[in-house]
Order: C-alpha cells, then structure tokens, then sequence
C-alpha cells in the first residue's frame, strides 16, 4: 500500500503542476499532497463545469462535474460546481498531459480566449 500511496502523490503532484500551468484555471484544495488525495477540484474561468465535463468527455478524458457531495463548501467558496479529476494506480503521467490539453481544447471550443502557456 505504500507504494500505491507514493504513485498517486506522484501523479497528484505532477497534475497540480502541470494544471497550474493554465491560465486561468483555478485548483481548490491544498498543494501539499501529503495531506491531500488524487483528487483534483478545478474551475476555468468563465466556463461552466458540466459544458467543460462534457467536452472533456467527447475528448475521451473522464472527469465528474458538479459539487460532489460538499454544497455547503461550494456556497462558501461563492461557486455552483467544480469539475475533478482523480488519479490512482492505474493511471500515468501522459493521461495528466493529456488532461490539461484537453481543457485548453474545451476552451478553444467554446470560444474562450486561451492565453498563452509560459
């Protein structure tokens, strides 16, 4: 079990990296993944969670949108839904790439401005 917990630190990491990287695209929770789980909360800007959910589905990219069971945390944090990925022993690195070219994907799809990547 250790080494499936250092895995999903592993990608948990690279993916908050990695997703930090979109302008933006807002990550709820801590950066400190030893306190934290593969799951990732995350909103763009201007886009709401299902359309962005939706597209990412037609992509092949599976993630939930909505407030996953935390209403009264969405009503403090001011928001209606997030969209969250989650990561565990079966998947890789190259899927979190994949993740993050498929929200600007999303973007470009509905016809947001995607700045550029620095």
């Amino acid at each position: 079990m250790a080494e499936v917990r250092r895995h999903e630190a592993e990608l948990t990491a690279y993916a908050l990296e990695t997703l930090a990287r979109i302008p933006n695209l807002t990550l709820y929770g801590p950066r400190d993944v030893s306190i934290r789980g593969g799951a990732i909360s995350f909103n763009y800007a201007g886009l709401h969670p299902h359309d962005l959910g939706t597209a990412l589905d037609s992509y092949g990219i599976a993630v939930r949108a909505g407030n996953h069971c935390a209403q009264p945390l969405m009503r403090r944090l001011g928001i209606v839904a997030t969209a969250r990925a989650s990561f565990y022993i079966y998947n890789r690195r190259d899927e979190i790439d994949t993740l993050a070219e498929g929200i600007l994907e999303a973007v470009r799809f509905f016809g947001n401005d995607v700045p550029s990547r620095s």
